[in-house]
């Protein structure tokens, strides 16, 4: 029952509570049938209780039991909704779970226990986790608030964009640390100005400096359009500093080995491209097709927001297809990014 114990007017969460996070919807999973037929991405709605609490406090309890900390307690269910999907098949089509964790994503900010801000009844939730990452609406990866945010979770072994380790093609291969040394993090408008300032003057840095002001400017206005209530463009992330738009500082001749071909190696990019096999593009097709209500098209390409060569994830809120980014004006974003590609190639 309620035990009356309140944070910013709302009762805080507990494990001996009745707080419950109901329908969280839409948890998209891989589901029957089997091929040829499916399998298909379908919309679950989640359904949890605090009764199954788990990660809660142990020196201040409600009633004898723990309470619900910030980016630390979860609830656990023994069934959630989506049973009905199959891991044969991929389960969810980001974190790949099925009965995942139930997160919360927002917390009373003046109230905090062992250090922690406490989580209380109507603060959101998001469930089917695997990690903290989100999975169900608000559909999106895991934000940080500033890139000394990211820099954190960077250094402590985590990807910025989808929550998981860092990828191989994040840390730098001449490091003697184990593991390897990660990147800097920096945002996309550094990393292009420092690619365009170290090309060699002549007619390229020329044209490459009207392509990244350009580039800023067709950005910036996105991101106005979408806070203004228009559509915006998916293939614009919300901030440069959220999760899944932070670029990593790479120098130049920085060369992975080739896992498949000893002796070989790879660029930056390349050892990306060789992680987004053909799974991963089809759960890319899967998610933005069950974001956006578009079919995906066959042989259409998949763009990264933020590029291979700065280090992106191959997370689907870090790839859309192409025929899912949005107006005219998105279209321009992209190939004003491949441009700036090319013309500083020269300095991968």
């Amino acid at each position: 029952m309620t035990k009356n114990v309140f944070a910013g007017m709302w009762e805080i969460a507990a494990e001996n509570g009745m707080n419950k996070s109901i329908a969280r919807f839409p948890d998209v999973c891989m589901s029957p049938p089997s091929p040829p037929a499916g399998p298909i991405p379908i919309p679950y709605p989640d359904t949890s209780f605090s009764n199954n609490l788990q990660s809660a406090s142990t020196t201040v309890k409600i009633g004898g039991k723990g309470v619900a900390l910030a980016q630390k307690s979860y609830y656990k269910e023994p069934v959630l909704g989506d049973e009905a999907a199959t891991r044969t098949f991929g389960a969810n089509v980001v974190t790949h779970q099925i009965t995942g964790k139930t997160f919360f994503q927002a917390w009373c900010m003046d109230v905090k226990f062992e250090s922690k801000n406490v989580c209380r009844h109507f603060d959101i939730t998001t469930s089917n986790h695997a990690s903290a990452a989100t999975t169900t609406a608000p559909l999106v990866s895991l934000e940080m608030q500033n890139l000394a945010d990211s820099q954190y979770a960077i250094d402590n072994g985590v990807c910025p964009c989808c929550g998981d380790a860092l990828h191989e093609w994040q840390r730098d291969p001449d490091s003697t640390e184990t593991p390897k040394k990660p990147y800097k993090a920096v945002t996309s408008t550094e990393f292009w100005q420092s690619r365009v300032d170290r090309l060699p003057a002549g007619a390229n840095k020329t044209n490459m400096e009207a392509k990244f002001k350009d580039f800023v400017m067709a950005k910036s206005a996105a991101r106005a359009n979408s806070r203004a209530g228009g559509a915006g463009c998916n293939n614009v992330h919300p901030s440069e500093t959220s999760g899944c738009a932070i670029h990593f500082e790479i120098p130049q001749g920085k060369r992975h080995p080739d896992p498949d071909n000893p002796g070989d190696v790879l660029t930056t990019s390349g050892l990306c491209a060789k992680d987004f096999g053909h799974a991963k593009k089809m759960r890319i097709d899967a998610v933005w097709s069950a974001r956006t209500g578009t079919p995906a098209v066959a042989g259409t390409s998949r763009n990264h927001i933020t590029p291979k060569q700065a280090g992106g994830c191959n997370d689907p809120n870090n790839v859309v297809p192409e025929n899912m980014m949005g107006g005219p004006e998105c279209q321009e974003i992209e190939d004003l990014q491949s441009d700036l590609e090319v013309g500083t190639n020269s300095l991968v």
